[in-house]
């Protein structure tokens, strides 16, 4: 379980970075055949947060269901990046989305559930 939250924690970090990146100072142009991008440090970072995540997913694959991964941590995934948008990024969160985070962490719960 310490690869799926080492995960979910890289791809959700590596999310906001790219998030923040795209904003500040980022341009993709092509003109006259020339191709220029315009790329900074959070971009860079995020891209490689997003790659140790992808990584780390493999490792983590490796080692559970995929049927129990990927649910698990496409959930949380949803979860943090909501939290880390409302905290880091001071986007708003809908009712809607607060009750949809709830619902999924319940089913988080209820598939951890040991029969």
């Amino acid at each position: 379980m310490l690869k799926v939250i080492l995960y979910v924690t890289f791809s959700a970090g590596g999310l906001i970075l790219l998030k923040i990146g795209t904003v500040n100072e980022f341009g993709l142009n092509i003109s006259g055949g020339v191709f220029q991008l315009k790329i900074n440090y959070y971009l860079i970072f995020g891209i490689l947060l997003y790659a140790l995540s992808f990584m780390t997913s493999l490792s983590a694959m490796k080692s559970m269901n995929l049927s129990l991964f990927y649910p698990i941590s496409a959930g949380l995934i949803y979860v943090c990046v909501c939290f880390f948008s409302y905290f880091i990024l001071k986007e708003s969160i809908s009712v809607i989305q607060f009750i949809g985070m709830i619902i999924t962490l319940f089913g988080i719960i209820i598939m951890n559930v040991r029969s």
